[in-house]
């Protein structure tokens, strides 16, 4: 338990504050952890993901990078949501999805060393059209 909290509880002990006026206080300590640790501020970076196939976007995903090193841990489900054409068109071209290390992957961006477009692959299929894949930091 945090020192405002204990300080809160032995006011109202005291008597020195009365018990709704102590939850109001606990309650404004709680919003204030929610917005500094919480909730990513404006100036974050996110990780990106497009997939748009002919004029439907199938995919839109912004991932804050502070929440990317969990989300890693769920990349190959969002590698299953490719059309498994536009897998097979990447692969003849010598692109395998697979063959990314995620955990690397977040070590740079995590650094800094990673910034702007990690992945921009066009492809034409005969069912789905045109499909584009988009994956960069911002």
């Amino acid at each position: 338990m945090s020192d405002e909290r204990i300080k809160i509880l032995e006011m109202i002990q005291n008597g020195k504050i009365s018990a709704a006026e102590g939850l109001d206080l606990l309650k404004a300590l709680d919003e204030s952890f929610i917005q500094k640790e919480c909730v990513p501020t404006t100036g974050s970076r996110f990780l990106r993901i497009r997939i748009t196939s002919g004029q439907d976007k199938k995919v839109n995903v912004n991932v804050p990078i502070s929440l990317l090193k969990v989300a890693t841990k769920f990349a190959n489900i969002g590698m299953k949501c490719i059309p498994a054409e536009a897998l097979q068109e990447m692969q003849k071209k010598g692109i395998d999805l697979s063959e990314i290390d995620f955990d690397e992957l977040v070590q740079l961006i995590d650094q800094g060393l990673t910034n702007g477009k990690l992945v921009d692959i066009d492809t034409d299929d005969e069912k789905e059209g045109h499909t584009k894949v988009e994956i960069y930091v911002e």
